[in-house]
C-alpha cells in the first residue's frame, strides 16, 4: 500500500515517467505470457486509465490510452483520447497518426483509419493557423512524388484546382528522389514550382511537414475531406462529365528516342503495341499476381499482329520467350524517360493495382485492370477491369461480391489479416485475363458488342456499395463482360 502511495505521489509530482518505466514494461512480459495482442492492448489499456485518471491533464497519458482503445476495437472512445491529447498539446501529429490509419486499414478498418486521418489534417490545419503559418499562402505536396502512382495521382490534385476544387495557394513539389524524375517533369506545366535540390529540401521540411496537402485524405476547397481513391473517383467523373481531356501528351522529343529505343529492341516503326505491368514484389503480397497466367493475353495480342512489352524492374520472374515479346523488365533499355515513352505510346495497358496502372490514363491510354484487389479501392478513370475472388476457407465457398464489400476486407489488403479472417483471394484465370483483353481490343476496334442483360449486370455492380460511414468513391470504368456473365451469381 504504501509502495501504491508513493508512486500516486510520484505523479502528482510530475514523476510520471518514473512509473511508466515500472509499468510501462508490464504489457512487454504480459505479451510474453500471454502470446496474444488482445491481452497486452487490454492491460495497456487499465495501466494508461490509470495515468489518465491520476493526471488527466497529461496528453501523452491519452495518446496512450487512445492507442490501447484502438487495440481494442473501441475506435471512437480512441480517437475522442487523442483529440484531447491534442487539445492538451497543439502540435501537428499528422505523421503519428498517419502511422496509426495504416495499422487500422491493416486490420480491416477503413472507417477508423478514415477519421484518424482526418483528425490529423486538422490538428495540422490548426498548428498552422495558430503560428500563422497559413498566412504564407503556400501548400508542399511531399507524399505525392515518391512512388510512381503517387505522381500519377497528381491528375486529380491538379484537376482539382481547375475545376475549383481545391485552395488557390501555391503549391510546391519538394522531393530530392522523385521516384520517376521524367515523369514529374512531366507535371511542370500544372505545377512549375519543383523543389529537388538536396540541401534545399533539408532547409524545408520542417516547414513542409506543417503546411502540406496530404495525398492519403484529400481536401477539398469547401473543407470537404475525402480518402484520396474516393476523391479521385469523384474528380474524374466530374472531369469526364464536362468533357475534359487528358492533362499529358508526349513530346516529340520522347516520341522520336522511344521509337528509336523499340526498333533497336526488335520492334518494328509501323507496328502498335500493348504495355503490360504485372505486380509482383516477392513478398505475396495480395496484390501480386502471376505473370505465367498472362500468356494467353499475351498471345491473343500477338496473332492479331500487336506486340506486347512487359514492364517492371529486374526483381521480378523473368516472363517466358515468346514472339512478339520484349522483356523490357530485365533490359538494358530501361530509363525513366523510356518508361513514360511506354506508358504513353501503348495502344491500351494491362496491369494489376499497382501505381504504374495510374499513368497511361493521364496520356489518355487505356487500361485493362486485372487481379484487383481490395474490391472496395474505386479505380478512377474510364477503363474495364476484373477482380479477384473472396475464398471462404471454412465454408469452401465464394464470397458474393456485397460480402465482401460489406466485410472487414473490403479495403484492407494485407496477407496475414486477411488470411486471419479465413479468407483467401484467387486470382483471375488465364481464361478471364484473356476475355477482358478481347474485350479491349474490340473496344478499340469498335466492334464490342453489349447486351441489355450485360448493362444490366453493370448496374448491379455498380449498386453494391461498401459498409462505410465514409465516402470511397466508386469505381468509374466496367466490370470485364465476360467476368460478370460468369460470376452472375455473385451479385
Amino acid at each position: 500500500m504504501n509502495f501504491i502511495l508513493y508512486q500516486i505521489k510520484q505523479i502528482r509530482s510530475g514523476g510520471i515517467p518514473v512509473l511508466r518505466r515500472k509499468i510501462g514494461a508490464f504489457p512487454s512480459w504480459f505479451s510474453i505470457w500471454f502470446g496474444t495482442a488482445k491481452y497486452v492492448s487490454r492491460i495497456s489499456y487499465y495501466v494508461y486509465k490509470f495515468e489518465v485518471a491520476i493526471k488527466p491533464d497529461w496528453a501523452k497519458a491519452h495518446e496512450r490510452l487512445g492507442d490501447a482503445l484502438l487495440g481494442l476495437n473501441r475506435f471512437e472512445e480512441g480517437i475522442g483520447h487523442w483529440r484531447k491529447a491534442i487539445s492538451l498539446q497543439r502540435n501537428d501529429r499528422y505523421v503519428q497518426l498517419y502511422q496509426r490509419s495504416v495499422i487500422l486499414l491493416n486490420r480491416g478498418q477503413s472507417d477508423a483509419m478514415m477519421d484518424i486521418l482526418r483528425m490529423g489534417i486538422e490538428a495540422q490545419d490548426e498548428f498552422a493557423s495558430l503560428h500563422q503559418l497559413d498566412k504564407l499562402g503556400i501548400h508542399f505536396l511531399r507524399e505525392w512524388t515518391y512512388a510512381i502512382g503517387h505522381i500519377a495521382l497528381l491528375d486529380i490534385y491538379i484537376k482539382m484546382g481547375i475545376l475549383g476544387w481545391r485552395h488557390t495557394n501555391r503549391s510546391i513539389v519538394l522531393d530530392a528522389k522523385p521516384a520517376n524524375r521524367c515523369y514529374l517533369d512531366y507535371w511542370r506545366r500544372y505545377l512549375p514550382a519543383q523543389i529537388t535540390d538536396p540541401k534545399s529540401v533539408e532547409l524545408l521540411t520542417p516547414l513542409a511537414i506543417r503546411l502540406e496537402d496530404h495525398l492519403h485524405m484529400v481536401t477539398f476547397a469547401d473543407g470537404r475531406k475525402m480518402y484520396h481513391m474516393a476523391a479521385a473517383a469523384t474528380v474524374q467523373q466530374r472531369w469526364e462529365a464536362e468533357g475534359r481531356g487528358p492533362l499529358l501528351s508526349l513530346t516529340e522529343l520522347d516520341k522520336e528516342r522511344g521509337w528509336n529505343c523499340l526498333k533497336h529492341l526488335g520492334v518494328p516503326s509501323n507496328a502498335w503495341f500493348v504495355g503490360l505491368h504485372v505486380r509482383d514484389d516477392g513478398l505475396g503480397n495480395n496484390r501480386d499476381a502471376d505473370i505465367n497466367t498472362y500468356r494467353l493475353a499475351i498471345e491473343s495480342i500477338t496473332r492479331r499482329g500487336g506486340w506486347v512489352i512487359r514492364m517492371g524492374n529486374p526483381s521480378m520472374a523473368p516472363l517466358s520467350s515468346m514472339p512478339q515479346v520484349i522483356d523490357y523488365a530485365h533490359s538494358d533499355a530501361r530509363s525513366d524517360w523510356m518508361d513514360v515513352f511506354l506508358w504513353a505510346s501503348c495502344r491500351f495497358y494491362i496491369g494489376t493495382r499497382s501505381g504504374p496502372a495510374y499513368v497511361p490514363p493521364t496520356f489518355g491510354v487505356p487500361v485493362v485492370m486485372t487481379n484487383l484487389f481490395p474490391i472496395a479501392m474505386p479505380f478512377p478513370y474510364q477503363n474495364i477491369g476484373i477482380y479477384k475472388l473472396y475464398w471462404v476457407e471454412k465454408e469452401k465457398r465464394y464470397m458474393s461480391f456485397g460480402e465482401a464489400y460489406a466485410s472487414h476486407v473490403e479495403l484492407a489488403e494485407t496477407k496475414k489479416y486477411v488470411a486471419s479472417l479465413g479468407i483467401r483471394p484467387v486470382d483471375n484465370t488465364p481464361d478471364e485475363i484473356n476475355d477482358i483483353v478481347l474485350e479491349m481490343l474490340e473496344l478499340l476496334d469498335g466492334t464490342v458488342k453489349y447486351s441489355i442483360e450485360d448493362e444490366q449486370l453493370q448496374e448491379r455492380f455498380k449498386k453494391i456499395r461498401p459498409n462505410f460511414k465514409n465516402e470511397v468513391g466508386i469505381n468509374v470504368g466496367r466490370v470485364g463482360r465476360e467476368f460478370l456473365r460468369k460470376w452472375v451469381h455473385l451479385l
